[in-house]
């Protein structure tokens, strides 16, 4: 126990150093750097879902809510995805000349967007406001549903970073890739208002059971469904069971790769 106690903490140590690194190249030193945080997600998506909410007559309940619901996590993935492409070259100088777990690196660009996610975050009780929805006790098990957005966007960040240092030639291919994973589940009408085989096979995406989960607590005032956890669960379990392995393997080639 005791020689496992300074490993624990000197993983800790690295993914605040690499993940304190990623947030101060994005948002810059000083007190306009809180402003900048705020104001990139209102920036991507807030514009889009006030269109939805207060122009544009959406047949439903909340219509503009539950996009909300599926675009501000799919935002966590997305932008994990995204940054973990060039998460390994980014890094190429430490690579080269430090020694450190490799393996963290996508751990840590997940925590990066993370971090970015949280004021994403506050489009939700925004858009709860607009439709006159008041939150339940269900909200109590929003971290939940935060924590497997998270493992899902882990699990992306392994396979995507491989890709980024294996073929970064095809790195528009891998984002058009992940942003069709939105319009192919039911991000922009909730699931129960589709039916036949299409319900069946939206509910094979790995986050449709997310965006569901989403919607259970903030629109429904529900606990999640199973599914909604197991689904997205079981999906980062494979991929991580899968794709660890193959990074601890290559990551010793990273230097001579970049």
């Amino acid at each position: 126990m005791a020689a496992s106690a300074p490993s624990t903490a000197s993983t800790r140590d690295v993914l605040l150093a690499l993940t304190r690194s990623d947030i101060k190249t994005r948002y810059g030193r000083g007190p306009l750097r809180t402003v900048k945080w705020v104001a990139d997600p209102f920036a991507a998506l807030g514009v889009y879902l006030a269109l939805i909410a207060l122009v544009i007559d959406r047949p439903g309940i909340a219509p503009g809510l539950s996009i909300a619901c599926a675009v501000v996590p799919f935002q966590l993935l997305m932008s994990t995805s995204v940054n973990a492409l060039r998460a390994v070259d980014v890094r190429r100088s430490i690579i080269a000349n430090m020694g450190f777990p490799r393996v963290l690196i996508p751990i840590a660009t997940a925590m990066t967007e993370l971090v970015s996610f949280t004021a994403t975050l506050l489009i939700l009780p925004i858009m709860m406001a607009v439709y006159g929805i008041a939150p339940t006790p269900a909200i109590l098990l929003l971290p939940l549903m935060i924590a497997i957005t998270f493992v899902l966007a882990v699990a992306f960040a392994y396979p995507v970073s491989l890709i980024g240092v294996w073929m970064p030639d095809v790195n528009p291919f891998i984002v058009s890739a992940i942003r069709t994973m939105f319009f192919l589940a039911p991000g922009l009408i909730a699931l129960e208002e589709v039916y036949g085989y299409t319900h069946d096979v939206l509910m094979l995406n790995p986050v449709t059971g997310i965006f569901e989960g989403f919607r259970a607590i903030l629109i429904d005032g529900q606990a999640p469904a199973w599914w909604h956890v197991l689904a997205p669960i079981g999906y980062a379990v494979v991929l991580l069971a899968i794709f660890v392995p193959v990074y601890r393997r290559e990551q010793r080639h990273f230097a001579k790769l970049l």
